[in-house]
Protein backbone atom coordinates (compact mmCIF):
# COMPACT_ATOMS: atom_id res chain seq x y z
CA UNK A 1 0.00 0.00 0.00
CA UNK A 2 2.84 2.40 0.79
CA UNK A 3 4.36 1.60 -2.61
CA UNK A 4 1.08 2.57 -4.31
CA UNK A 5 0.91 5.79 -2.31
CA UNK A 6 4.45 6.78 -3.26
CA UNK A 7 3.70 5.99 -6.89
CA UNK A 8 0.62 8.22 -6.91
CA UNK A 9 2.49 11.00 -5.11
CA UNK A 10 5.25 10.62 -7.69
CA UNK A 11 2.68 11.23 -10.43
CA UNK A 12 1.67 14.41 -8.65
CA UNK A 13 5.26 15.66 -8.37
CA UNK A 14 4.63 18.58 -10.72
CA UNK A 15 1.83 19.79 -8.42
CA UNK A 16 3.77 19.69 -5.14
CA UNK A 17 3.46 23.45 -4.74
CA UNK A 18 -0.32 23.32 -4.91
CA UNK A 19 -0.54 20.23 -2.71
CA UNK A 20 1.70 21.67 -0.01
CA UNK A 21 -0.05 25.05 -0.15
CA UNK A 22 -3.38 23.30 0.38
CA UNK A 23 -2.03 21.40 3.36
CA UNK A 24 -0.58 24.58 4.89
CA UNK A 25 -3.83 26.51 4.47
CA UNK A 26 -5.72 23.56 5.98
CA UNK A 27 -3.37 23.52 8.97
CA UNK A 28 -3.89 27.26 9.48
CA UNK A 29 -7.68 26.86 9.29
CA UNK A 30 -7.67 24.03 11.83
CA UNK A 31 -5.33 25.88 14.18
CA UNK A 32 -7.55 28.97 13.92
CA UNK A 33 -10.51 26.82 14.95
CA UNK A 34 -8.62 25.35 17.89
CA UNK A 35 -7.45 28.82 18.98
CA UNK A 36 -11.02 30.10 18.69
CA UNK A 37 -12.25 27.35 20.99
CA UNK A 38 -9.37 27.86 23.42
CA UNK A 39 -9.77 31.63 23.75
CA UNK A 40 -13.56 31.37 23.99
CA UNK A 41 -13.27 28.75 26.71
CA UNK A 42 -10.70 30.76 28.59
CA UNK A 43 -12.77 33.93 28.36
CA UNK A 44 -15.90 32.20 29.61
CA UNK A 45 -14.10 30.42 32.45
CA UNK A 46 -12.31 33.60 33.57
CA UNK A 47 -15.57 35.52 33.39
CA UNK A 48 -17.33 32.93 35.50
CA UNK A 49 -14.45 32.73 37.95
CA UNK A 50 -14.11 36.46 38.53
CA UNK A 51 -17.72 37.40 37.95
CA UNK A 52 -16.79 40.17 35.54
CA UNK A 53 -15.09 40.63 32.21
CA UNK A 54 -11.77 41.89 33.48
CA UNK A 55 -8.14 41.07 32.95
CA UNK A 56 -7.53 37.74 31.27
CA UNK A 57 -11.19 37.30 30.34
CA UNK A 58 -11.27 40.58 28.42
CA UNK A 59 -7.94 39.77 26.78
CA UNK A 60 -9.22 36.39 25.62
CA UNK A 61 -12.40 37.89 24.26
CA UNK A 62 -10.47 40.60 22.41
CA UNK A 63 -8.43 37.88 20.71
CA UNK A 64 -11.65 36.18 19.61
CA UNK A 65 -12.69 38.91 17.20
CA UNK A 66 -9.92 38.38 14.60
CA UNK A 67 -10.26 34.61 14.94
CA UNK A 68 -14.00 34.83 14.30
CA UNK A 69 -13.24 36.36 10.90
CA UNK A 70 -10.08 34.38 10.20
CA UNK A 71 -11.53 30.90 10.59
CA UNK A 72 -14.28 31.04 7.93
CA UNK A 73 -11.97 32.87 5.55
CA UNK A 74 -9.25 30.29 6.08
CA UNK A 75 -11.77 27.47 5.58
CA UNK A 76 -12.95 28.98 2.29
CA UNK A 77 -9.38 29.53 1.09
CA UNK A 78 -8.52 25.96 2.16
CA UNK A 79 -11.36 24.55 0.04
CA UNK A 80 -10.30 26.69 -2.87
CA UNK A 81 -6.63 25.70 -2.77
CA UNK A 82 -7.07 22.01 -1.92
CA UNK A 83 -9.67 21.48 -4.63
CA UNK A 84 -7.56 23.33 -7.19
CA UNK A 85 -4.61 21.13 -6.21
CA UNK A 86 -6.74 18.00 -6.49
CA UNK A 87 -8.13 18.91 -9.90
CA UNK A 88 -4.66 19.70 -11.24
CA UNK A 89 -3.19 16.49 -9.83
CA UNK A 90 -6.04 14.42 -11.26
CA UNK A 91 -5.56 16.06 -14.65
CA UNK A 92 -1.89 15.03 -14.56
CA UNK A 93 -2.90 11.51 -13.55
CA UNK A 94 -5.36 11.24 -16.45
CA UNK A 95 -2.70 12.39 -18.91
CA UNK A 96 -0.27 9.83 -17.49
CA UNK A 97 -2.83 7.02 -17.76
CA UNK A 98 -3.80 7.81 -21.33
CA UNK A 99 -0.18 8.22 -22.44
CA UNK A 100 0.70 4.86 -20.94
CA UNK A 101 -2.35 3.32 -22.56
CA UNK A 102 -1.46 4.80 -25.95
CA UNK A 103 2.12 3.49 -25.65
CA UNK A 104 0.97 -0.03 -24.83
CA UNK A 105 -1.82 -0.17 -27.41
CA UNK A 106 -0.52 1.66 -30.49
CA UNK A 107 -3.32 0.21 -32.64
CA UNK A 108 -5.99 1.65 -30.36
CA UNK A 109 -8.35 -0.11 -28.05
CA UNK A 110 -10.50 -1.69 -30.70
CA UNK A 111 -14.25 -1.44 -30.63
CA UNK A 112 -14.99 -4.24 -28.19
CA UNK A 113 -14.70 -3.21 -24.55
CA UNK A 114 -13.10 0.18 -25.28
CA UNK A 115 -15.81 2.11 -23.45
CA UNK A 116 -15.64 -0.23 -20.47
CA UNK A 117 -11.87 0.17 -20.20
CA UNK A 118 -12.01 3.95 -20.52
CA UNK A 119 -14.87 4.12 -18.02
CA UNK A 120 -12.85 2.06 -15.57
CA UNK A 121 -9.81 4.31 -16.01
CA UNK A 122 -11.85 7.45 -15.43
CA UNK A 123 -13.49 5.93 -12.34
CA UNK A 124 -10.14 4.83 -10.91
CA UNK A 125 -8.62 8.27 -11.41
CA UNK A 126 -11.68 9.97 -9.88
CA UNK A 127 -11.31 7.73 -6.82
CA UNK A 128 -7.92 9.32 -6.17
CA UNK A 129 -9.52 12.67 -5.30
CA UNK A 130 -10.31 11.28 -1.86
CA UNK A 131 -6.67 10.42 -1.25
CA UNK A 132 -5.58 14.02 -0.95
CA UNK A 133 -8.78 15.70 0.25
CA UNK A 134 -10.00 13.05 2.69
CA UNK A 135 -6.82 11.31 3.80
CA UNK A 136 -3.57 13.24 3.41
CA UNK A 137 -4.76 16.76 4.26
CA UNK A 138 -6.81 15.85 7.38
CA UNK A 139 -4.03 13.64 8.76
CA UNK A 140 -1.48 16.39 8.17
CA UNK A 141 -3.71 18.96 9.88
CA UNK A 142 -4.35 16.63 12.82
CA UNK A 143 -0.63 16.02 13.21
CA UNK A 144 -0.01 19.78 13.19
CA UNK A 145 -2.62 20.29 15.93
CA UNK A 146 -1.02 17.59 18.08
CA UNK A 147 2.43 19.14 17.59
CA UNK A 148 1.12 22.65 18.33
CA UNK A 149 -0.67 21.45 21.47
CA UNK A 150 2.47 19.63 22.61
CA UNK A 151 4.63 22.71 21.96
CA UNK A 152 2.30 25.09 23.81
CA UNK A 153 1.79 22.73 26.72
CA UNK A 154 5.50 21.88 26.74
CA UNK A 155 6.29 25.53 27.35
CA UNK A 156 3.99 25.47 30.38
CA UNK A 157 4.64 21.99 31.75
CA UNK A 158 6.54 19.22 29.91
CA UNK A 159 4.81 16.45 31.86
CA UNK A 160 1.41 17.84 30.91
CA UNK A 161 2.53 18.02 27.28
CA UNK A 162 3.48 14.35 27.34
CA UNK A 163 0.22 13.35 29.02
CA UNK A 164 -1.84 15.16 26.39
CA UNK A 165 0.26 14.62 23.26
CA UNK A 166 1.04 10.92 23.67
CA UNK A 167 -2.56 9.64 23.49
CA UNK A 168 -3.33 12.07 20.67
CA UNK A 169 -0.31 10.90 18.70
CA UNK A 170 -1.24 7.26 19.27
CA UNK A 171 -4.83 7.92 18.17
CA UNK A 172 -3.48 9.55 15.04
CA UNK A 173 -0.86 6.95 14.15
CA UNK A 174 -2.43 3.64 15.20
CA UNK A 175 -5.53 3.44 12.94
CA UNK A 176 -3.55 3.31 9.67
CA UNK A 177 -1.50 0.44 11.10
CA UNK A 178 -4.56 -1.64 12.00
Amino acid sequence: MLHDLTRVLGLWRSRWGWLIAGAIVSILAVLAGVALLAFAGRGVSEGLRTGALAGAAAGSLILLRPLIFLRPGARYFERLVTHAATFRALADTRVWFFRRLAERLPGGLGLRGAGDLLGRLVTDVEALDGLYLRALVPVTAALAVVLAAAAILGALDPALAAIVALPLALALLLPPLL
